[in-house]
């Protein structure tokens, strides 16, 4: 019993670093990116701002092939991220993510090319939500 019990254990710490390591190998980003996939459509380009009451607007509706641009007025870091915080896997690959902090006078952009319901955070400051729908 006490083997199993050792076993069950070791391969969840084994289970664990394995997940940790998964999230932390990846390379930072280029600041001023798209999605990584061929934009299959030409798109318009919407803004959203973080602002010190959060994101304006922080619902959005979009055509699929359209990029969203972030920027902020709050005179801080950012980090617009998909859902869920901390691993940003909701949109598939992780590539909703800049995989860095973005400074205040520098944007960020994304290319939708995938149609659904995008939830998205500030990873510097989670409770600062939105979501993009890509139809």
């Amino acid at each position: 019993m006490k083997n199993i019990v050792f076993v069950i254990i070791v391969l969840a710490i084994l289970g664990a670093g394995y997940y940790w390591f998964g999230l932390t190998k990846e390379k930072p980003a280029p600041v001023e990116q798209s999605s990584g996939l061929e934009n299959v459509m030409s798109g318009e380009e919407h803004i959203v701002t973080l602002t010190a009451d959060g994101f304006v607007p922080d619902d959005i509706t979009i055509a699929q092939g359209d990029t969203v641009t972030w920027k902020t007025t709050a005179d801080r870091l950012f980090w617009p991220a998909s859902n869920l915080h901390p691993s940003h896997r909701d949109y598939p690959g992780g590539i909703f993510d800049p995989k860095e902090p973005i400074q205040p006078n520098v944007t960020w952009s994304f290319t939708f090319n995938l149609t659904g319901d995008w939830k998205y955070h500030d990873h510097l400051a989670p409770y600062n939500t939105g979501v993009v729908h890509v139809e």
